[in-house]
């Protein structure tokens, strides 16, 4: 089997190790280059592809040992984008050797742009994509990879919220709450029996009590979203806020005939953003926004019981007069969004009359009441 020269992602050893997944443990890695050929990024995409560049050289790892296993899985995690394999011909230090390299098999599918770098790839996307890479490998032999290749946006934003997630322990305090220790949770199996924008996700588990004992053997459903943001914007000058209302699926699927909501401007968060960067990208979407400075609220889950969505909820400051009550929303994303504007006491009423029913919303309107006149002072 001819070796395989490596120009993108998979030049990342942690990567590379998830997608063979242990299939060929006596793999090498030799330094290569393909002359005629340059690495560039793609419109939209972080991974790179191989284009024909007179004058220019690829530089890359020659994989080594990749037996018809680890082919299998590789051409699992490329396939779904729709690279094929075709011969070339690489330098080595020993000499030139004939190897094998993923192009895309419909190249006018994809929009080449400027040079594409390892080493910024890593810094930028390496970690999530790595993690992203759990959930695309879980599917081998289970999914066909045009369809995981769908998914992979979602798969990214997953990844994303687990990192950030991984990060916020690793540096948070357990305070009243108990330390997690090792062994405090047993996962025995894992399943996702569905897989899309969300996910399902079953586990079979065991789990520390407070008596120090190990739990029976559980059996867990969860509804697995990314992180999001949520932003109650406020006029300190005029005292008013922004509320967003739309058709919601969640309360028809309830059986609630009032399947439009008030809410806070609230979005996901992408796999390269901040909550802070994604909340002022959902305010010029949602309502043609741009936001002063941000109070962070409070960080949440609100449905941990069944739910893995973690809410960011911001105050953002900016002008709101009247014009700013407005139409809006992504049409590609079939959003159809009207914008109210009001005074803080109306929102305040509607509170107290039981017509906001978006935890969000009603989170930051609780907090708006007790910092209000804090952030109307300077103003």
């Amino acid at each position: 089997m001819a070796p395989l020269f490596l120009f993108g992602t998979l030049r990342h050893r942690p990567l590379l190790e998830i997608v063979l997944g242990g299939t060929c443990p006596g793999f090498t890695l030799t330094p290569a280059t393909l002359a005629g050929y340059g690495a560039r990024s793609i419109a939209g995409e972080s991974f790179p592809m191989l284009v024909a560049a007179p004058g220019e050289t690829a530089e890359g790892l020659l994989l080594e040992g990749a037996n018809q296993a680890a082919m299998a899985r590789l051409d699992f995690y490329e396939g779904g984008y729709g690279y094929a394999l075709r011969g070339v011909r690489v330098q080595t230090a020993a000499g030139q050797r004939d190897a094998q390299a993923y192009f895309p098999d419909s190249p006018g599918a994809m929009t080449p742009g400027g040079g594409w770098d390892l080493d910024g790839w890593i810094a930028r996307w390496g970690a999530v994509t790595t993690l992203a890479a759990e959930e695309v490998m879980d599917g081998f032999g289970i999914v066909p990879a045009e369809v995981v290749a769908r998914r992979y946006p979602s798969i990214l934003a997953r990844a994303a919220s687990r990192r950030r997630a991984r990060a916020a322990r690793r540096n948070g305090p357990a305070a009243l709450r108990r330390r997690v220790e090792p062994g405090d949770v047993v996962l025995s199996a894992q399943r996702q029996p569905f897989a899309g924008f969300f996910a399902i996700e079953e586990y079979e588990l065991t789990h520390r009590r407070f008596d120090g004992a190990m739990s029976p053997r559980l059996t867990r459903e969860t509804f697995v979203a990314t992180d999001a943001a949520t932003l109650l914007p406020y006029d300190p000058v005029r005292d008013r806020v922004m509320l967003v209302e739309q058709f919601r699926a969640g309360p028809l699927a309830r059986g609630d005939p009032q399947c439009w909501t008030l809410e806070a401007i609230a979005g996901r968060i992408d796999a390269d953003e901040t909550p802070e960067q994604a909340i002022r990208r959902e305010a010029r979407e949602e309502a043609g926004l741009e936001i002063g400075v941000l109070h962070p609220l409070a960080g949440y889950y609100p449905s941990p019981g069944a739910v893995s969505e973690y809410i960011h909820s911001f105050i953002g400051l900016t002008d709101l007069p009247d014009t700013r009550a407005r139409l809006g929303g992504a049409p590609q994303e079939g959003e159809d969004i009207r914008a109210h504007v009001i005074g803080f006491e109306r929102a305040m009423k509607l509170l107290d009359d039981g017509a906001l029913e978006n935890a969000p919303l009603v989170l930051s309107l609780l907090w708006l009441a007790r910092m209000r006149e804090d952030l109307r002072r300077p103003a």
